[in-house]
């Protein structure tokens, strides 16, 4: 995976998780601790898994 594919991936991803949490009826503080829970996660993932 390139460096411009994690980061468009990234993005797509916090904003899924951002506006996902808004339609379920989260406040903003539990969409900012969810994106960088899943943030880190997906982080741990690109390393171990994903990045060549």
């Amino acid at each position: 995976m390139s460096k411009d594919t994690y980061l468009i991936v990234s993005f797509l991803l916090i904003l899924v998780v951002l506006l996902g949490g808004r339609y379920f009826g989260y406040s903003f503080l539990e969409r900012v601790i969810s994106v960088i829970i899943i943030g880190g996660l997906f982080e741990i993932l690109y390393r171990k898994k994903l990045k060549k």
